[in-house]
Protein backbone atom coordinates (compact mmCIF):
# COMPACT_ATOMS: atom_id res chain seq x y z
CA UNK A 1 0.00 0.00 0.00
CA UNK A 2 1.15 3.12 -0.86
CA UNK A 3 1.46 4.75 2.21
CA UNK A 4 2.46 8.36 0.80
CA UNK A 5 -0.53 8.83 -1.67
CA UNK A 6 -2.42 11.95 -1.70
CA UNK A 7 -5.52 11.05 0.52
CA UNK A 8 -9.11 12.10 -0.56
CA UNK A 9 -10.65 15.84 0.56
CA UNK A 10 -13.06 13.46 2.32
CA UNK A 11 -10.74 11.70 4.12
CA UNK A 12 -9.39 14.66 5.60
CA UNK A 13 -12.60 16.14 5.96
CA UNK A 14 -13.57 12.63 8.10
CA UNK A 15 -10.41 13.39 10.55
CA UNK A 16 -11.52 16.88 11.07
CA UNK A 17 -15.25 16.11 11.81
CA UNK A 18 -13.90 13.41 14.10
CA UNK A 19 -12.59 16.18 16.69
CA UNK A 20 -15.81 17.69 17.07
CA UNK A 21 -15.70 15.51 20.93
CA UNK A 22 -12.38 17.22 21.14
CA UNK A 23 -14.72 20.61 20.42
CA UNK A 24 -17.51 19.58 23.32
CA UNK A 25 -14.83 18.93 25.47
CA UNK A 26 -13.48 22.24 25.43
CA UNK A 27 -17.21 23.57 25.47
CA UNK A 28 -17.47 21.78 28.75
CA UNK A 29 -14.39 22.43 30.57
CA UNK A 30 -15.35 26.10 29.77
CA UNK A 31 -18.35 26.50 31.35
CA UNK A 32 -18.95 23.37 33.36
CA UNK A 33 -17.31 25.34 36.31
CA UNK A 34 -19.27 28.07 36.56
CA UNK A 35 -22.51 25.43 35.83
CA UNK A 36 -22.19 23.86 38.82
CA UNK A 37 -20.83 26.88 40.87
CA UNK A 38 -23.68 29.36 39.92
CA UNK A 39 -26.06 27.18 38.88
CA UNK A 40 -25.96 23.77 41.40
CA UNK A 41 -24.54 25.90 43.87
CA UNK A 42 -21.38 23.55 44.68
CA UNK A 43 -18.29 25.03 46.21
CA UNK A 44 -15.47 26.16 43.48
CA UNK A 45 -12.40 24.62 45.41
CA UNK A 46 -14.42 21.20 45.53
CA UNK A 47 -15.30 21.42 41.90
CA UNK A 48 -11.76 21.79 41.09
CA UNK A 49 -10.83 19.24 43.25
CA UNK A 50 -13.13 16.64 41.56
CA UNK A 51 -11.61 18.00 38.07
CA UNK A 52 -7.87 17.05 38.59
CA UNK A 53 -8.64 13.70 40.56
CA UNK A 54 -10.42 12.76 37.67
CA UNK A 55 -7.82 13.35 34.94
CA UNK A 56 -6.04 11.30 37.39
CA UNK A 57 -8.38 8.22 36.36
CA UNK A 58 -8.90 9.87 32.60
CA UNK A 59 -5.29 9.42 32.89
CA UNK A 60 -5.03 5.96 33.53
CA UNK A 61 -7.75 5.07 31.42
CA UNK A 62 -5.49 6.56 28.32
CA UNK A 63 -3.35 3.89 28.85
CA UNK A 64 -5.27 1.34 29.17
CA UNK A 65 -7.35 2.80 25.88
CA UNK A 66 -4.12 2.75 24.20
CA UNK A 67 -3.46 -0.95 24.71
CA UNK A 68 -6.63 -1.90 23.69
CA UNK A 69 -6.54 0.02 20.51
CA UNK A 70 -2.83 -1.22 19.75
CA UNK A 71 -4.11 -4.99 20.48
CA UNK A 72 -7.59 -4.34 17.86
CA UNK A 73 -7.49 -6.56 14.64
CA UNK A 74 -10.58 -5.78 12.32
CA UNK A 75 -11.16 -5.41 8.73
CA UNK A 76 -11.98 -1.86 9.49
CA UNK A 77 -8.30 -1.46 11.04
CA UNK A 78 -7.48 -0.67 14.51
CA UNK A 79 -8.43 2.67 15.62
CA UNK A 80 -11.27 3.29 13.06
CA UNK A 81 -13.82 0.61 14.76
CA UNK A 82 -13.64 2.51 18.17
CA UNK A 83 -15.43 5.58 16.60
CA UNK A 84 -18.36 3.57 15.00
CA UNK A 85 -18.48 1.43 18.47
CA UNK A 86 -18.93 4.60 20.13
CA UNK A 87 -20.89 6.86 18.47
CA UNK A 88 -23.73 7.41 20.54
CA UNK A 89 -22.36 6.29 24.17
CA UNK A 90 -20.29 8.66 23.73
CA UNK A 91 -23.32 11.44 22.92
CA UNK A 92 -25.19 10.22 25.77
CA UNK A 93 -22.31 10.83 28.29
CA UNK A 94 -22.04 14.47 27.44
CA UNK A 95 -25.80 15.28 27.92
CA UNK A 96 -26.25 12.87 31.05
CA UNK A 97 -23.34 15.43 32.92
CA UNK A 98 -25.95 18.02 32.89
CA UNK A 99 -28.63 16.14 34.55
CA UNK A 100 -27.56 16.48 38.20
CA UNK A 101 -30.06 16.50 40.57
CA UNK A 102 -31.30 19.80 41.34
CA UNK A 103 -33.09 18.57 45.19
CA UNK A 104 -30.32 16.34 46.15
CA UNK A 105 -27.52 17.00 49.01
CA UNK A 106 -24.09 18.65 48.23
CA UNK A 107 -22.86 14.45 48.74
CA UNK A 108 -24.71 13.15 46.48
CA UNK A 109 -24.29 15.57 44.19
CA UNK A 110 -20.88 16.16 44.12
CA UNK A 111 -20.81 11.89 43.57
CA UNK A 112 -23.26 12.08 40.19
CA UNK A 113 -20.76 15.17 38.94
CA UNK A 114 -17.82 12.76 39.38
CA UNK A 115 -19.31 9.76 37.80
CA UNK A 116 -20.93 11.66 34.67
CA UNK A 117 -17.95 13.82 34.63
CA UNK A 118 -15.97 10.49 34.09
CA UNK A 119 -18.01 8.81 32.20
CA UNK A 120 -17.18 10.97 29.45
CA UNK A 121 -13.96 12.09 29.63
CA UNK A 122 -12.11 9.06 31.13
CA UNK A 123 -13.73 6.64 28.98
CA UNK A 124 -16.04 8.00 25.88
CA UNK A 125 -13.65 10.82 25.09
CA UNK A 126 -10.66 9.41 26.04
CA UNK A 127 -11.22 6.12 23.16
CA UNK A 128 -12.52 7.74 20.47
CA UNK A 129 -9.86 10.59 20.99
CA UNK A 130 -6.90 8.24 21.03
CA UNK A 131 -8.70 6.46 18.56
CA UNK A 132 -8.60 9.54 15.62
CA UNK A 133 -5.10 10.86 17.17
CA UNK A 134 -3.46 7.05 16.05
CA UNK A 135 -5.68 7.74 12.72
CA UNK A 136 -2.50 10.34 11.93
CA UNK A 137 0.20 8.21 11.94
CA UNK A 138 -2.15 5.30 10.54
CA UNK A 139 -3.80 7.27 7.40
CA UNK A 140 -0.62 8.36 5.26
CA UNK A 141 3.30 8.88 6.69
CA UNK A 142 3.79 11.86 4.18
CA UNK A 143 4.33 15.13 6.34
CA UNK A 144 2.52 17.43 4.19
CA UNK A 145 -0.38 15.20 3.94
CA UNK A 146 -0.26 14.80 7.82
CA UNK A 147 0.30 18.94 8.31
CA UNK A 148 -3.01 18.38 5.80
CA UNK A 149 -4.95 16.45 8.09
CA UNK A 150 -3.88 18.35 11.20
CA UNK A 151 -4.76 22.05 9.87
CA UNK A 152 -8.61 19.89 9.24
CA UNK A 153 -8.46 18.94 12.51
CA UNK A 154 -8.04 22.20 13.94
CA UNK A 155 -10.06 23.55 11.69
CA UNK A 156 -13.10 21.35 12.86
CA UNK A 157 -11.79 21.09 16.72
CA UNK A 158 -11.21 25.25 17.10
CA UNK A 159 -14.58 26.17 14.99
CA UNK A 160 -16.41 23.89 17.02
CA UNK A 161 -15.38 25.10 20.28
CA UNK A 162 -15.31 28.75 19.26
CA UNK A 163 -19.22 28.54 18.29
CA UNK A 164 -19.60 26.59 21.01
CA UNK A 165 -18.26 29.00 23.86
CA UNK A 166 -20.34 31.71 21.58
CA UNK A 167 -23.39 31.05 21.53
CA UNK A 168 -23.72 28.38 24.02
CA UNK A 169 -24.89 31.42 26.59
CA UNK A 170 -27.25 33.33 24.21
CA UNK A 171 -28.90 29.69 23.05
CA UNK A 172 -29.27 28.75 27.59
CA UNK A 173 -31.03 32.06 27.61
CA UNK A 174 -32.84 31.72 24.77
CA UNK A 175 -34.14 28.60 26.17
CA UNK A 176 -35.44 29.75 29.54
CA UNK A 177 -32.24 30.38 31.29
CA UNK A 178 -32.65 27.50 33.48
CA UNK A 179 -30.88 24.02 34.65
CA UNK A 180 -33.44 22.71 31.39
CA UNK A 181 -31.48 24.75 29.62
CA UNK A 182 -28.78 23.25 30.24
CA UNK A 183 -29.73 19.73 29.68
CA UNK A 184 -31.53 20.56 26.29
CA UNK A 185 -28.17 22.47 24.76
CA UNK A 186 -26.04 19.69 25.73
CA UNK A 187 -27.92 17.17 24.65
CA UNK A 188 -27.99 18.61 20.91
CA UNK A 189 -24.21 18.88 21.13
CA UNK A 190 -24.59 15.58 22.15
CA UNK A 191 -26.13 14.36 19.12
CA UNK A 192 -23.40 16.27 16.81
CA UNK A 193 -20.75 14.51 18.23
CA UNK A 194 -22.60 11.30 17.80
CA UNK A 195 -22.84 12.11 14.01
CA UNK A 196 -19.24 13.46 13.55
CA UNK A 197 -17.68 9.90 15.11
CA UNK A 198 -19.95 8.29 12.47
CA UNK A 199 -18.89 10.36 9.75
CA UNK A 200 -15.16 10.16 11.19
CA UNK A 201 -15.54 6.00 10.59
CA UNK A 202 -17.44 5.83 7.46
CA UNK A 203 -15.38 8.63 5.76
CA UNK A 204 -11.42 6.82 6.48
CA UNK A 205 -9.50 4.61 5.58
CA UNK A 206 -6.20 3.11 7.45
CA UNK A 207 -3.12 2.56 4.65
CA UNK A 208 -0.15 2.54 6.60
CA UNK A 209 1.63 -0.62 7.90
CA UNK A 210 4.64 -1.60 9.63
CA UNK A 211 7.38 -3.08 8.26
CA UNK A 212 7.07 -5.67 10.47
CA UNK A 213 3.69 -6.46 9.10
CA UNK A 214 5.61 -6.99 5.57
CA UNK A 215 7.66 -10.09 6.88
CA UNK A 216 4.81 -11.76 9.12
CA UNK A 217 1.01 -12.68 8.12
CA UNK A 218 0.20 -11.57 12.10
CA UNK A 219 1.93 -8.40 13.26
CA UNK A 220 3.20 -9.75 17.12
CA UNK A 221 0.77 -7.34 19.38
CA UNK A 222 2.86 -5.10 22.04
CA UNK A 223 2.32 -5.79 25.63
CA UNK A 224 1.58 -3.13 27.88
CA UNK A 225 5.40 -2.98 29.66
CA UNK A 226 7.14 -2.96 26.01
CA UNK A 227 5.27 -0.04 24.49
CA UNK A 228 6.00 1.84 27.54
CA UNK A 229 9.58 0.81 26.84
CA UNK A 230 9.30 2.09 23.26
CA UNK A 231 7.66 5.33 24.55
CA UNK A 232 10.31 6.52 26.90
CA UNK A 233 13.46 5.46 24.81
CA UNK A 234 11.73 7.54 21.64
CA UNK A 235 13.42 11.51 22.50
CA UNK A 236 10.64 12.45 19.52
CA UNK A 237 7.87 10.65 21.70
CA UNK A 238 9.08 12.60 24.75
CA UNK A 239 9.78 15.46 22.84
CA UNK A 240 6.41 15.33 21.48
CA UNK A 241 4.80 14.64 24.95
CA UNK A 242 6.07 17.96 26.43
CA UNK A 243 5.09 20.14 24.04
CA UNK A 244 1.63 19.19 23.62
CA UNK A 245 1.11 18.99 26.81
CA UNK A 246 2.56 22.73 27.59
CA UNK A 247 0.35 24.17 24.19
CA UNK A 248 -2.66 22.50 25.58
CA UNK A 249 -2.30 23.58 29.53
CA UNK A 250 -2.12 27.20 27.63
CA UNK A 251 -5.38 26.84 25.88
CA UNK A 252 -7.05 25.15 28.56
CA UNK A 253 -6.26 27.61 31.34
CA UNK A 254 -6.99 30.27 28.89
CA UNK A 255 -10.55 28.70 27.98
CA UNK A 256 -11.53 27.84 31.79
CA UNK A 257 -10.75 30.70 32.96
CA UNK A 258 -12.43 32.70 30.04
CA UNK A 259 -15.92 33.14 31.50
CA UNK A 260 -15.57 34.67 34.68
CA UNK A 261 -12.40 37.43 33.02
CA UNK A 262 -15.33 38.61 30.36
CA UNK A 263 -17.64 38.60 33.29
CA UNK A 264 -16.04 40.28 36.68
CA UNK A 265 -12.83 41.91 35.14
CA UNK A 266 -14.15 43.20 32.21
CA UNK A 267 -17.81 43.30 33.62
CA UNK A 268 -19.94 41.80 31.22
CA UNK A 269 -20.80 38.12 30.64
CA UNK A 270 -21.94 38.57 27.08
CA UNK A 271 -18.00 39.43 25.39
CA UNK A 272 -17.45 35.76 25.87
CA UNK A 273 -20.12 35.53 22.93
CA UNK A 274 -18.51 38.77 21.18
CA UNK A 275 -15.22 37.91 21.36
CA UNK A 276 -15.08 33.98 20.60
CA UNK A 277 -16.55 35.72 17.14
CA UNK A 278 -14.70 37.95 17.17
CA UNK A 279 -11.57 35.32 16.86
CA UNK A 280 -13.17 32.80 14.77
CA UNK A 281 -12.50 34.54 11.28
CA UNK A 282 -8.93 35.06 12.43
CA UNK A 283 -8.22 31.73 13.56
CA UNK A 284 -9.62 29.86 10.88
CA UNK A 285 -8.01 31.99 8.40
CA UNK A 286 -4.70 31.52 9.58
CA UNK A 287 -5.26 28.05 9.89
CA UNK A 288 -6.45 28.01 6.01
CA UNK A 289 -4.15 30.73 4.74
CA UNK A 290 -1.17 31.33 7.05
CA UNK A 291 -0.37 27.03 7.80
CA UNK A 292 0.60 25.07 4.78
CA UNK A 293 2.76 28.26 3.16
CA UNK A 294 4.32 28.46 6.24
CA UNK A 295 5.48 24.92 6.86
CA UNK A 296 6.59 24.96 3.13
CA UNK A 297 8.36 27.91 3.14
CA UNK A 298 9.95 27.76 7.02
CA UNK A 299 9.61 24.42 7.82
CA UNK A 300 7.67 23.06 10.88
CA UNK A 301 10.23 24.65 13.53
CA UNK A 302 9.77 28.05 12.38
CA UNK A 303 6.34 27.77 11.97
CA UNK A 304 6.20 27.05 15.45
CA UNK A 305 8.29 29.90 16.85
CA UNK A 306 6.26 32.29 14.61
CA UNK A 307 3.30 31.07 16.39
CA UNK A 308 4.36 30.71 19.81
CA UNK A 309 5.49 34.94 19.87
CA UNK A 310 2.25 35.92 18.14
CA UNK A 311 0.47 34.68 20.50
CA UNK A 312 2.94 35.67 23.54
CA UNK A 313 2.09 39.02 22.24
CA UNK A 314 -1.76 39.08 21.90
CA UNK A 315 -1.58 37.73 25.55
CA UNK A 316 0.71 40.70 26.88
CA UNK A 317 -2.01 42.86 25.01
CA UNK A 318 -5.17 41.08 26.70
CA UNK A 319 -3.46 40.91 30.14
CA UNK A 320 -3.14 44.56 29.61
CA UNK A 321 -6.65 44.95 28.58
CA UNK A 322 -7.47 43.28 31.81
CA UNK A 323 -5.84 45.30 33.79
CA UNK A 324 -7.42 48.71 32.34
CA UNK A 325 -11.28 47.14 31.49
CA UNK A 326 -10.23 48.43 27.65
CA UNK A 327 -12.43 46.65 25.18
CA UNK A 328 -10.58 48.02 22.09
CA UNK A 329 -6.96 46.32 23.31
CA UNK A 330 -8.92 43.23 23.99
CA UNK A 331 -10.18 42.70 20.42
CA UNK A 332 -6.52 43.69 19.22
CA UNK A 333 -4.91 41.10 21.53
CA UNK A 334 -7.92 38.73 20.71
CA UNK A 335 -6.83 39.10 17.00
CA UNK A 336 -3.50 38.58 16.94
CA UNK A 337 -3.42 35.59 19.02
CA UNK A 338 -6.05 33.94 16.78
CA UNK A 339 -4.47 34.59 13.40
CA UNK A 340 -0.92 32.63 14.84
CA UNK A 341 -3.07 29.59 16.67
CA UNK A 342 -2.58 27.34 14.03
CA UNK A 343 1.08 27.85 13.61
CA UNK A 344 1.91 26.67 16.62
CA UNK A 345 -1.50 24.20 17.45
CA UNK A 346 -1.18 22.74 13.93
CA UNK A 347 2.58 21.34 13.60
CA UNK A 348 2.49 20.74 17.55
CA UNK A 349 -0.16 18.08 16.53
CA UNK A 350 2.20 16.31 14.05
CA UNK A 351 5.06 15.79 16.69
CA UNK A 352 3.26 12.53 17.62
CA UNK A 353 3.15 10.81 14.00
CA UNK A 354 6.71 12.16 13.62
CA UNK A 355 8.00 10.03 16.67
CA UNK A 356 5.67 6.81 15.92
CA UNK A 357 7.83 7.15 12.51
CA UNK A 358 10.91 7.39 14.34
CA UNK A 359 10.32 4.61 16.77
CA UNK A 360 9.61 2.28 13.86
CA UNK A 361 13.02 3.67 12.13
CA UNK A 362 14.91 2.59 15.35
CA UNK A 363 13.26 -0.65 16.71
CA UNK A 364 10.62 -1.86 13.41
CA UNK A 365 7.53 -1.44 15.78
CA UNK A 366 4.75 0.95 14.91
CA UNK A 367 3.38 2.09 19.27
CA UNK A 368 0.00 4.49 17.61
CA UNK A 369 -2.05 3.08 20.75
CA UNK A 370 0.11 3.77 23.41
CA UNK A 371 2.28 6.75 22.04
CA UNK A 372 -1.21 8.33 21.28
CA UNK A 373 -1.92 7.09 25.12
CA UNK A 374 1.21 8.13 26.87
CA UNK A 375 0.43 11.84 24.83
CA UNK A 376 -3.39 11.74 25.78
CA UNK A 377 -2.57 10.86 29.31
CA UNK A 378 -0.45 13.85 30.14
CA UNK A 379 -2.66 16.31 28.43
CA UNK A 380 -5.42 15.21 30.52
CA UNK A 381 -3.33 15.54 33.64
CA UNK A 382 -2.52 19.40 32.27
CA UNK A 383 -6.32 19.85 31.35
CA UNK A 384 -7.37 18.67 34.58
CA UNK A 385 -4.71 20.80 35.94
CA UNK A 386 -5.84 23.57 34.18
CA UNK A 387 -9.57 23.21 35.55
CA UNK A 388 -8.66 22.79 39.31
CA UNK A 389 -6.27 25.64 38.39
CA UNK A 390 -9.30 27.64 38.16
CA UNK A 391 -11.36 26.64 40.74
CA UNK A 392 -8.42 26.13 43.57
CA UNK A 393 -7.13 30.14 42.68
CA UNK A 394 -10.61 31.51 42.55
CA UNK A 395 -11.17 30.04 45.98
CA UNK A 396 -7.80 30.73 47.34
CA UNK A 397 -8.53 34.53 46.07
CA UNK A 398 -11.44 35.05 47.99
CA UNK A 399 -14.18 34.57 44.74
CA UNK A 400 -17.71 34.93 45.46
CA UNK A 401 -20.20 33.09 43.48
CA UNK A 402 -23.16 35.09 41.93
CA UNK A 403 -21.47 38.46 43.30
CA UNK A 404 -20.83 40.94 40.40
CA UNK A 405 -18.22 43.12 41.67
CA UNK A 406 -14.83 40.66 43.17
CA UNK A 407 -12.28 41.61 45.11
CA UNK A 408 -8.77 42.99 43.80
CA UNK A 409 -6.95 39.69 44.88
CA UNK A 410 -9.55 37.89 42.78
CA UNK A 411 -9.37 40.22 39.74
CA UNK A 412 -5.97 39.60 39.75
CA UNK A 413 -6.01 35.70 39.69
CA UNK A 414 -8.48 36.30 36.75
CA UNK A 415 -5.82 37.95 34.96
CA UNK A 416 -3.33 35.76 35.57
CA UNK A 417 -5.50 32.66 34.58
CA UNK A 418 -6.55 34.66 31.31
CA UNK A 419 -3.25 36.22 30.13
CA UNK A 420 -0.03 35.72 32.27
CA UNK A 421 0.20 32.20 32.71
CA UNK A 422 -0.18 31.21 29.39
CA UNK A 423 2.68 33.82 28.24
CA UNK A 424 5.13 32.78 30.51
CA UNK A 425 4.55 29.41 28.99
CA UNK A 426 4.86 30.41 25.86
CA UNK A 427 8.31 31.14 26.69
CA UNK A 428 8.90 28.00 27.78
CA UNK A 429 7.71 26.26 25.17
CA UNK A 430 9.97 27.97 22.94
CA UNK A 431 13.08 27.34 24.96
CA UNK A 432 12.21 23.38 24.94
CA UNK A 433 11.74 23.62 20.67
CA UNK A 434 15.01 25.38 20.34
CA UNK A 435 17.21 23.35 22.22
CA UNK A 436 15.80 19.54 21.53
CA UNK A 437 13.89 19.92 18.51
CA UNK A 438 16.01 18.21 15.45
CA UNK A 439 13.70 16.00 13.65
CA UNK A 440 13.06 17.87 10.87
CA UNK A 441 17.05 17.29 9.66
CA UNK A 442 16.49 13.16 9.55
CA UNK A 443 12.62 13.24 8.65
CA UNK A 444 13.29 12.67 4.51
CA UNK A 445 16.08 9.99 5.84
CA UNK A 446 13.55 7.86 7.64
CA UNK A 447 10.77 7.81 5.67
CA UNK A 448 13.06 6.62 2.65
CA UNK A 449 14.67 3.67 5.14
CA UNK A 450 11.40 2.77 6.10
CA UNK A 451 10.37 2.49 2.77
CA UNK A 452 13.24 0.51 1.20
CA UNK A 453 12.98 -2.20 4.39
CA UNK A 454 9.62 -2.64 3.30
CA UNK A 455 10.97 -3.35 -0.12
CA UNK A 456 13.44 -5.73 0.83
CA UNK A 457 11.56 -7.79 3.34
CA UNK A 458 8.74 -8.16 0.71
CA UNK A 459 11.07 -9.53 -1.63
Amino acid sequence: MDTHRKLKFTEKLSYGIADLPEAVNSIIAAFLTMFYTDNIGLAATAIGTMFFISKLFDGISDILAGVLIDKTRTKWGKARPWLLWLAVPTGLSIALIFFIPQDGSKAMQMLYAFVTYNLFTSIMFTITGIARSSLLALMTQDTKERGSMAAFGMFFGLAGTILGCSFTFPLIFKLGGDIRAWRILFGVYGAIVTAGLFAGFFLSKEYVTSVESVVNEEVKKVSFREGIRLFFTNKYLILALVATVLVNFVTQINSCSQTYFYKYTMGDEMLTTTLNLVSILPILAGIVFLVGPCMQKFGKKKCMYIGIFGQLIGSVIRGIAGMNQSISLLVVGTVISGIVTGLLAVPVSTLFADGIDYGEYKTNRRIEGMGSAITSFSQKISSGLAQASVGWILGLTGYVSGEMVQSAATNTGIISMYAWMPAVLLLVIFIILKIWYQYENIADDVLKELENRKVQTGK
